[in-house]
């Protein structure tokens, strides 16, 4: 009768772990009756961690509500797991839990907060989050928010945004709030570079809330959308579809988006929501990737074969009537694709066409038709043009010709490629491997037999023929072994085919069946190769078997006759087989615990094999004894005299405290035998450091002669369970020469130390050991930044700064780490002296970008940025100019050093950075007077003062300068962006109308002008806009020849939604603007004309302009080409 913790003990023993565990639970009941499990639970508790987590389960299992509010905090991982589970189910006082939470270990605290995040105790989280928030510990406080309730998220999140750390847990249990967060996230971030990155961090989260609220997440697009989606959120992007297909294809197409040149499609699974819902924009969806054919090529597929023709004739309606793109040409239903042929053949400069191309074009046609060029091109001398006409001709055959064409091609690869080059080989079987299987009849065995046989008898056979062979015998095998009206002679010439392509690549390998084969076709595949099995079994080879295995992987769990065949393969495998078999006999779970016992049975030296040993360690520790006892099972894996394997640290706590010590014993024969190599040493130590007699080793290896062992020693010790202990002992060697290893082995130990304790250890590193080397000095800093509570880790920072003498990189790790302490008053004068400090001390403090920071920290911060402007290290006064630009709309006062950088002529460092950042300033929209260019702001008064110096032409062609307000006013204009949207259109009009009196800029005017014209305007918007660019021009013969060359190129790119509005503006300016406008008008002809395929309205303007009463616009007019010859 179980009535004493040492009787328990003694029942447990020989029980395996799940055993153990479920009998500890059972037993309970009958200690609580009895009134001893009080006494049993303390007695356990005053033992190992073994007894220690025995006890914490025996508490949970028994409601003992006192005994796992004791241990909420308790520093063994495990232990406290329990009290948190008891936590969950039973009614823990809330105070218990805050108690835990006082003065917790990062680690505790990271497993409270997960138990937290439930949410089934807001107002605990909230009150915490309070505290918390009053302390400074914003980090902390803002992790704790999703386990919040919603009012008090929305009212909490604006001051803690900054310090979100998984924004996708938030978004999970509040996505309400977090979308109103995005939105104002995203307005107050300008455009570009700091937007795209917002989008970066946070696109798992918009993914998890696409799915709830996708109507917000397009809002969000919408108004502040990246160039392109992000992939979580283009993963998710059925759901935008389904909740609005049109707005979402309207974001797609949207001309101020800035997507890049080669974005990635959509997932298949969103282009058929997009077919589904067939919004009325889908057609210009197919015209915006008409350029696109990976594109383009995704979202035919996902049409309806019937509707493919006709959507096809939408897309290209306005681009080239009735003729598909060549790419999707496969994709089109017959009769309609062999009709695209014909008229791409039927066309003038057909045969002008590259002769692949051409050929391509062909063998999407009739196979009849294509057949004489297809085997006309096999004759051509280039063993690379052979190989690329191979592809083509299976295709054609297999697409429309029938039987009949692929029992021809068949009959002419046996005759043709015997003596053929083997990579025209591998790229025709290639092609024969992807053939549907369907074509294939039981007549074909024939040819396919000597095609098989030439194949693999070739000298020059390559790994990718073979592979080829491999892939159409296994598709054979699989389509005709388990599909309705199959061919039964095809699987048996598989299987031999498979047979003879083993003898030259050593494994049969039949792909990977667990995804081709659809639900219970493995076991219609299995009866067929049940015959084969059998036989190969009666002559010990058991490949067959192993390869069939192997490819259904899980799906084999559940087939009981494979199963038995692999147990039958035991009695008879060689050893090599033998491992193999018991690997593949114990990977189904729910059979494994009795399964590795029969292995046992049958070999008990198999416990030495990793599988064995791994399923024993993990559930069977019962039977582990077997291999640690004092006599090894030596036999056929664990030759005498050898060494036992070691189980994993994986499962060490699994262990009974006996086996753990055996196991340390075995390691410790490794680990202290000199003869041994180092790197098998260390490796022994590393298995058993996370044990407790593990920890004595490590500790026993510290002072060790060689480096690597005790290096090894060092890095062991946080994984012993004692991280207090091992604290203080490797922040003793913060001075030595293994500080490298030492200081970063602290900083895992760190993690399971309470905060008072650690922070008395980290300023002795900090502030009583003068010789701690600069490495451990900046570690122990950022330690004490991460896992101290904000008013005790700034106070240490500050007092760290502040020694005298201190290294300039401690100083720089202090700065650094402050960013989330910046509301500390300890660290303000740290921060204001380091703003005049050394360079790297100031480099560090222009780290942060605003966004890192709360509101109401960044004016003050953005004037320190601004500060440092002012040093005299050439390279870091570009760089705080630079990072200027992010933080001058907190404190505009402070953004005026940029115009002066670039305005004052004597200044000659920095003033490029500053031109930078007062383009992207102009164009961020930021309030007046930092962003924009209107009259009165930061950048108008910029240009006025340079143009005022440009007209005082100083340092005209001097030696040593040449008009540098000219050359700094024109490197800010190209500041500017030449890519328009709503944002940056009052922009750009404001500096033109600013430069129109400066004729030395005229071209830097002409090209703002020019950048404003958009193919897809409105009439009378581009016809302003023409003329005010042709205005421009006037005088300026040259000038207006490249800016029309310039134009042409800009509108070059998309057709316009309205051709006609185009045409007619170019009509309008060619006729009202004189020379130039002419030049213009010939500009937009050029580059829509060739667009749209040269419609008769587009040649008729084209030859107008060629008549052109003007020189030069008539030649420009000549130089375009409607039809090449």
């Amino acid at each position: 009768m179980l009535r004493t913790a040492d009787t328990l003990l003694a029942a447990l023993d020989p029980l395996p772990h799940p055993h153990r565990l479920r009998r500890l639970a059972l037993t309970v009941p009958d200690l609580a009756e009895r009134g001893t499990l009080t006494a049993v639970l303390d007695d356990l508790d005053g033992r190992g961690a073994y007894e220690r987590r025995l006890a914490a389960l025996a508490a949970l299992a028994g409601r003992q509500e006192h005994f796992l509010a004791a241990r909420l905090a308790d520093p063994d991982p495990v232990v406290a797991g329990y009290a948190l589970r008891g936590a969950r189910t039973l009614p823990l006082p809330d105070a218990a839990i805050e108690t835990a939470y006082e003065d917790a270990s990062a680690a505790t605290r990271d497993r409270i907060a997960r138990f937290l995040w439930a949410g089934d105790r807001p107002g605990l989280t909230e009150r915490l989050v309070t505290r918390l928030r009053a302390q400074g510990d914003v980090t902390e406080a803002a992790r704790l928010l999703p386990g919040c309730s919603g009012p008090f998220v929305t009212t909490a999140l604006p001051g803690l945004a900054h310090a979100v750390t998984s924004p996708v847990r938030l978004a999970r249990r509040h996505p309400g709030p977090f979308l109103d967060q995005a939105e104002r996230d995203l307005a107050e971030r300008p455009p570009g570079v700091e937007r795209t990155d917002w989008w970066q961090r946070h696109a798992g989260a918009l993914a998890v809330v696409t799915a709830t609220h996708p109507e917000r997440v397009l809002t969000l697009l919408e108004r502040h959308g990246p160039g392109t989606l992000p992939d979580c959120l283009r993963r998710s992007a059925a759901a935008l579809v389904a909740a609005d297909a049109e707005r979402f294809v309207r974001w797609l197409v949207a001309p101020e988006r800035d997507h890049p040149r080669y974005e990635p499609h959509l997932p298949s699974g969103a282009f058929r929501a997009l077919v589904r819902a067939d919004p009325p924009s889908l057609p210009l969806l197919g015209r915006h990737w008409l350029r696109s054919a990976p594109h383009l090529t995704a979202l035919v597929k996902a049409v309806p074969p019937g509707r493919r023709a006709a959507f096809l004739d939408e897309v290209t309606a306005a681009d080239e009537p009735g003729r598909a793109p060549l790419g999707d040409l496969a994709l089109l239903p017959r009769e309609r694709r062999w009709a695209e042929v014909r008229g791409s053949l039927a066309e003038p400069d057909a045969e002008q066409m590259f002769w692949l191309d051409l050929l391509d074009t062909r063998a999407h046609g009739p196979f009849d038709e294509a057949r004489p060029h297809l085997l006309a091109a096999l004759d051509r001398p280039d063993a690379g043009d052979r190989a690329a006409v191979w592809p083509l001709l299976v295709a054609c055959a297999g697409r429309d010709g029938g039987r009949a064409a692929v029992a021809e091609v068949l009959e002419l690869m046996t005759r043709r490629l015997r003596n053929e080059r083997d990579p025209v080989r591998a790229d025709a079987l290639g092609a024969l491997a992807g053939l549907n299987p369907a074509r294939f009849a039981a007549e074909d065995i024939g040819p396919l037999d000597r095609i098989l046989l030439d194949a693999l008898g070739a000298r020059d056979a390559s790994a990718a023929t073979r592979d080829a062979l491999r892939r159409l015998a296994a598709g054979l095998l699989v389509a005709h072994g388990t599909g309705e009206g199959a061919q039964p002679a095809l699987p048996q010439w598989a299987l031999h085919a498979l047979e003879r392509i083993t003898g030259h690549m050593g494994d049969r390998d039949f792909g990977p069946l667990h995804r081709t084969l659809r639900r219970g076709q493995e076991h219609r595949l299995f009866e067929v190769l049940r015959p084969w099995l059998e036989a190969a079994h009666e002559k010990a080879d058991h490949r067959l078997l192993f390869a069939f295995t192997t490819a259904l992987g899980r799906r084999a769990h559940r087939m009981s006759a494979l199963q038995r065949m692999l147990e039958d393969a035991l009695g008879t495998a060689d050893d090599e087989e033998f491992r193999t078999a018991v690997r593949l006999w114990l990977e189904p779970p729910a059979t494994r615990d009795e399964r590795v016992a029969r292995v046992l049975e049958r070999e008990p030296s198999a416990a030495a094999l990793p599988p064995v040993l791994e399923a024993l360690a993990a559930r069977r520790t019962d039977l582990l004894d077997t291999l640690l006892g004092d006599r090894p099972p030596y036999g056929r894996f664990l030759p005498p005299g050898a060494d036992r394997p070691l189980p994993g640290p994986r499962h060490g706590d699994r262990l009974l405290p006996r086996q753990q010590e055996a196991v340390v014993r075995v390691a410790r024969a490794v680990v202290t035998d000199a003869s041994r190599p180092l790197p098998e040493r260390a490796a022994a130590l590393h298995a058993v450091a996370g044990l407790p007699a593990g920890h004595r080793l490590a500790l026993d290896q510290l002072g060790a002669p060689d480096v690597l062992l005790a290096e090894a020693a060092l890095a062991a010790l946080p994984r012993a369970g004692r991280p207090a202990e091992v604290l203080g002992t490797l922040l003793g060697h913060a001075g030595g020469d293994r500080a490298r290893v030492a200081v970063y082995a602290a900083g895992h130990a760190a993690r399971s130390v309470a905060p008072s304790e650690l922070a008395r250890q980290l300023e002795d590193v900090l502030l009583r050991q003068p010789g701690a080397k600069v490495t451990s000095r900046k570690e122990a800093v950022r330690l004490a930044a991460r896992l101290l509570p904000a008013p005790r880790a700034a106070a240490l920072l500050a007092a760290a700064y502040r020694i005298p003498d201190q290294h300039p990189d401690v100083r720089a790790a202090v700065v650094a780490s402050a960013v989330p302490l910046v509301g500390a008053p300890d660290l303000r004068a740290v921060l204001d002296d380091a703003s005049r400090g050394l360079p790297r001390v100031q480099r560090a403090l222009l780290m942060p970008n605003p966004w890192h920071l709360a509101a109401e920290h960044r004016p003050r911060y953005a004037r320190l940025v601004a500060e440092v402007c002012s040093t005299t290290d050439p390279e870091v006064r570009e760089e705080a100019l630079d990072r200027l630009a992010a933080w001058a709309p907190y404190a505009p006062e402070a953004a005026t050093v940029l115009g002066r950088t670039v305005t004052d002529l004597d200044v000659r460092v920095g003033w490029r950075e500053a031109a930078r950042a007062l383009g992207s300033l102009a164009i961020s929209g930021a309030p007046h007077p930092v962003g924009g260019a209107a009259p009165g702001s930061l950048f108008h008064d910029t240009i006025a003062d340079l143009l005022t110096a440009v007209r005082r032409a100083e340092y005209d062609a001097r030696p040593d300068r040449d008009r540098p307000a000219s050359q700094r006013l024109r490197w800010l204009l190209l500041r500017l962006p030449h890519r328009v949207d709503p944002g940056t259109v009052p922009v750009l009009e404001a500096v033109a109308d600013q430069l129109a009196d400066e004729p030395s800029v005229a071209e830097h005017r002409a090209g703002l002008l020019r950048s404003l014209i958009l193919p897809d305007q409105e009439l009378g918007v581009l016809r302003a806009r023409l003329s005010a660019l042709a205005d421009a021009l006037r005088g300026r013969p040259g000038l207006a020849c490249r800016t029309a060359e310039y134009l042409e190129r800009q509108v070059a790119g998309a057709t316009p939604p309205d051709p006609a509005a185009v045409l007619a503006a170019a009509r309008h300016t060619a006729a009202a603007d004189g020379v130039p406008g002419g030049l213009l008008a010939v500009a937009l002809v050029a580059a829509q004309g060739r667009r749209l395929g040269w419609p008769e309205e587009w040649r008729v303007l084209l030859r107008e302009l060629r008549r052109h009463e003007d020189g030069d616009v008539r030649a420009a007019a000549l130089e375009a080409v409607v039809h090449y010859e």
